[in-house]
Parts: C-alpha cells; sequence; structure tokens
C-alpha cells in the first residue's frame, strides 16, 4: 500500500512512524498548499515526492491510497475528490461533520469501488478486543464513564485571542470534535448506539466547545464521556457491572493496560507492544489486500453511528458543522 499524505501536524508524523512498521506500507508522497512546506515536511519524514498541487498528487499512478489529516472541515472535499480519482481514502478523525456528508463520501465509494476508512486508532486496538471478549465477566453493565482531559496549548492562544482551527467553528474544531470523540468510538463501538444523547459542555465566547460532558443513555445503563482541552485530569475509562469492573487506566485512545476486578480475580492485561496508531494501518491493509469490502463497510457503519451521536450532542450546544 503506497500512501500519500495531507497534513503537516504531529499525527501525521506519527502516522507515518506506525506505518512503517506495517509490512507492505510505504509513504511516497506529501502534498502541502506550498512547495516550499511540502517538501520541508517531505524531507523531515525522508518521503520521495512533495507535491503543493492536490490534484498534481492524485494523478499520480503510483499512489495506492491517500491519508488526509487536513483540518476537519476539508476531509469530506478531499476525500471526495480523491476517491473520485480512484485512491482509496483514510479520513483521519473526526470522519465528517455530519451524517449527510458521511452519506455521500459511502456512496461515491461504492461508485468507484475504493475502500474508505477512518483512521481511529483504538477500535482497532488488541486491548478493545480484550474488553469485548471480558465484558460477560462483570455482569449486567450499570454505568461506564470514559474521561479524555488534556490541555492544550491552543488554548492559551485562545485565551489572547489567537484562534487555532482545533478551537474554530469554521474549522469544525472543538473538544467534541478532537478529543471526546475517541471516548464515543470506545462506547459505540461496544454497545451500539444510544437511546438518547446530551451535551453540556464550556463554550468559548465564540461558541466553540472547549470541554464538555455528554451523556449517553442506554435501555439498562448510562455512559458519561468527558472531554476537555481547557483542563486536564487523570485520564481513566470504567466500565462497572453488577459482579465486577473494567478499568483503563488512560485515556480512550492508547489503553495501555485493561484490568478485569471482579469477586473472584483481579488480572491485568498488557499485550500492545506496538504504536497505537499501528494496529489501524494494519488493519487497513489486511481489508484492502484480501479485497474485503463487507469489513470496510461495516467499519463505515460505525463511523456513520459515531457521527450520528456527535452531530446530536452537538444540537445541545447550537452547532452544527456542514462538513
Amino acid at each position: 500500500m503506497r500512501i500519500g499524505t495531507i497534513g503537516s501536524g504531529l499525527i501525521v508524523k506519527n502516522f507515518v512512524t506506525a506505518g512503517r512498521l506495517v509490512d507492505g506500507v510505504t509513504f511516497d508522497a506529501v502534498y502541502s498548499r506550498t512547495k516550499e512546506r511540502a517538501e520541508a515536511f517531505a524531507n523531515e519524514l525522508q518521503i520521495p515526492k512533495a507535491y503543493d498541487s492536490y490534484e498534481l498528487m492524485l494523478e499520480d499512478q503510483e499512489l495506492d491510497a491517500i491519508y488526509i489529516a487536513s483540518p476537519n472541515s476539508l476531509h469530506y472535499s478531499q476525500a471526495i475528490q480523491a476517491m473520485k480519482a480512484g485512491k482509496h481514502v483514510i479520513v483521519e478523525k473526526p470522519f465528517a461533520g455530519n451524517t449527510e456528508r458521511v452519506e455521500a463520501m459511502i456512496q461515491i465509494a461504492k461508485e468507484n469501488k475504493v475502500f474508505l476508512f477512518e483512521a481511529i486508532c483504538n477500535i482497532h486496538m488488541p486491548h478493545y478486543e480484550y474488553i469485548k471478549e471480558q465484558i460477560k465477566e462483570i455482569g449486567n453493565i450499570k454505568v461506564v464513564q470514559c474521561n479524555y482531559s488534556q490541555y492544550s496549548s491552543r488554548y492559551d492562544q485562545l485565551l489572547e485571542g489567537n484562534i487555532a482551527n482545533v478551537f474554530n467553528p469554521e474549522y469544525s474544531g472543538g473538544a467534541l470534535a478532537d478529543i471526546n470523540i475517541y471516548n464515543i468510538h470506545f462506547v459505540v463501538g461496544l454497545f451500539g448506539k444510544p437511546s438518547s444523547v446530551k451535551y453540556v459542555a464550556n463554550l468559548h465566547e465564540n461558541g466553540i466547545d472547549t470541554s464538555g460532558i455528554v451523556t449517553l443513555t442506554y435501555p439498562d445503563f448510562v455512559v458519561e464521556c468527558v472531554g476537555a482541552k481547557d483542563s486536564f485530569s487523570q485520564n481513566f475509562v470504567q466500565i462497572q457491572g453488577d459482579k465486577g469492573y473494567i478499568m483503563v487506566p488512560s485515556s480512550a485512545n492508547i489503553m495501555r493496560s485493561v484490568s478485569t476486578i471482579t469477586k473472584d480475580k483481579d488480572v491485568e492485561h498488557h499485550i500492545q507492544d506496538k504504536p497505537v496508531l499501528y494496529y489501524e494501518i494494519e488493519a487497513f491493509k489486511n481489508i484492502i489486500d484480501s479485497n474485503d469490502f463487507e469489513k470496510c463497510y461495516k467499519l463505515l457503519q460505525h463511523s456513520y453511528d459515531v457521527v450520528e451521536v456527535v452531530e446530536a450532542a452537538r444540537r445541545d450546544i447550537g452547532k452544527y458543522f456542514k462538513d
């Protein structure tokens, strides 16, 4: 799988570093809006080709797939353009700003017979599979808590009047889209869509959410998802049942270890030895290599469900993202 990248942030560097550990994955081109930036980023990551024209990169017949890590509001248009050019597409989270865009993206993928993925790491991790296996050990689920809070240096900039993309409504930013999205993926992947969604958030004067709590209600239990970029705390995931609980003593996007605690046992599971982004890239390559569109579409349905939940949460703060 020969990949061209869009974006020059830390997430791209981490994606390239992890992807190079997957057999058969190479990074052959980068795109940025200026030639200087494209060449500098390509040189830093030792990638052979640099483009300042997205159209030219899409014409590159040596590329199989495009990894999109541009500002959130550009994900949709860039993904559509790439798929119409016959490229497989990996879109960094959040997948899209609304369900209408997701439906259109999936339709274009099917029409052009290309693979489309959301680059969300946690649902592909071995520890996540282990959690699925262990849930039955803790009985009937009653309460789930997820907290991913990480103070952002860009929040300081925001307070000074400098609005970075991550805190800009025009770029589909905010704490829900950037950080709490991992918690939503974690929960929806385990339990499906909730029966109701509520979001209470701390809002900046520009209307963007800098932190907040999403409450997901299921028929027999309730979920609290905390995501913050204006404060920090101990990050964790805890699933409580009437016979025990599962504890992840780190954020939902890392899951360094998992412990299952019941009256009869206290077992810590720790088997992940690769970078956190490795597992999703390996999964995408395996799906493409095996031409497994059924599995691809199952993942796309999951992404659609997550976007639907997030879109519902945003209604509570009066925000609608068109892209």
